[in-house]
């Protein structure tokens, strides 16, 4: 992308900010009532999985072994899934000239000599882990900072730019993610970030998450997706890629990509992933060696060496031209949302 696109897509992002979404908008973005979760069976009623995120007919999700399944209802907290077939993902080899890991049939241009930059932050500030912060939550101040600060130390040392937010979004409802919206507009404005990543952790039984990763005890991480979001089929080929890298390289280390309804501020760039870095009831410690785990797989997918030295960045294929093309298309996207937004709004009394 050229100076001027991308001076161009700052701006668009910026008018974007002006049209955050309403709260109406976030709010499928629910969790299960506090103590409580969804659990996710196959027309065996074998479990497939368990998550606090509440769940709704639509929802897909790709296991571990990689077959996907589609909910089909929801009664309660039980989900019946229908099983779709194996999940076609992305290959990995081996490159001996190169001595890295390839994705087979990637045919993406690289830009040389910068390194890919990584925002971080928590939409949910309180989230903890009750073996290791002796309580599950503590408000404005939890332990999954520390989970977070593990990655962006990782990622560091691995050559990645980091830009990481501390910031506070409680309270931990609904609404949180409107809030965590501004924070993601921040970043992005600030330094144009190649990924951007919400770290979270769960809230179901240990045993959904505990694993043993190269001999050491970690926890599991898994994707979420917004399926409702226009980005979503290119957040959910990044996630693909990124479990293509951990299942090659960290085994035992994926929980699966989870796609839910709505969107989890994941419109606001092609690789923008949540994360799930255990359960509340998992060991802090072993939630920050899943964190770590998973920070050694993306050099892989970010196009670095596997020495952590910034050797190639993955771009957008079709170069400048394809980039002002695209910038164009959200150009008149957002002009549009905003007369939508503007008729919508006409008449509405001010206070």
């Amino acid at each position: 992308m050229s100076k001027m696109n991308k001076k161009i897509a700052i701006l668009v992002i910026s008018l974007l900010c002006l049209l955050a979404v309403p709260p109406a908008a976030q709010g499928e973005q629910e969790e299960a009532p506090r103590g409580k979760y969804y659990t996710l069976v196959d027309d065996n009623n074998n479990i497939i999985l368990q998550t606090a995120i509440k769940v709704h007919p639509g929802d897909e999700y790709i296991s571990s072994d990689n077959s996907r399944y589609k909910v089909v209802e929801v009664v309660g907290e039980t989900a019946r899934c229908v099983y779709q077939g194996k999940e076609r993902m992305p290959a990995l080899s081996y490159s001996s000239e190169k001595k890295a890991w390839i994705f087979e049939d990637q045919s993406i241009p690289v830009e040389t000599g910068k390194k890919p930059t990584i925002a971080i932050y928590h939409t949910h500030s309180d989230e903890s882990y009750i073996k290791g912060d002796g309580t599950e939550s503590v408000e404005g101040n939890g332990g999954i900072y520390d989970v977070g600060r593990m990655l962006a130390d990782r990622l560091r040392q691995l050559g990645f730019e980091v830009i990481y937010s501390d910031a506070n979004h409680n309270p931990h409802d609904i609404n949180a993610y409107n809030r965590s919206r501004r924070t993601v507009m921040q970043l992005i404005r600030k330094s144009s970030p190649d990924v951007v990543i919400d770290v979270h952790r769960d809230a179901v039984p240990a045993s959904q998450y505990q694993t043993e990763v190269k001999g050491q005890e970690a926890t599991k991480i898994k994707m979420v997706i917004g399926r409702t979001n226009p980005n979503m089929k290119a957040n959910l080929e990044f996630a693909k890629q990124i479990k293509s890298a951990m299942d090659q390289q960290a085994p035992g280390l994926s929980n699966g990509i989870f796609m839910g309804k709505g969107d989890y501020n994941q419109d606001l760039s092609p690789r923008s992933i949540l994360i799930e870095v255990g359960s509340h009831t998992n060991s802090k410690d072993e939630a920050q060696k899943g964190a770590e785990l998973f920070a050694s797989t993306l050099p892989v997918v970010l196009g670095m060496s596997g020495q952590g030295g910034a050797a190639a960045k993955p771009i957008s294929e079709g170069g400048s031209s394809g980039a002002g093309t695209a910038i164009l298309i959200i150009l008149v996207v957002v002009g549009a949302a905003a007369a939508g937004y503007y008729f919508l709004n006409k008449g509405a009394q001010t206070r």
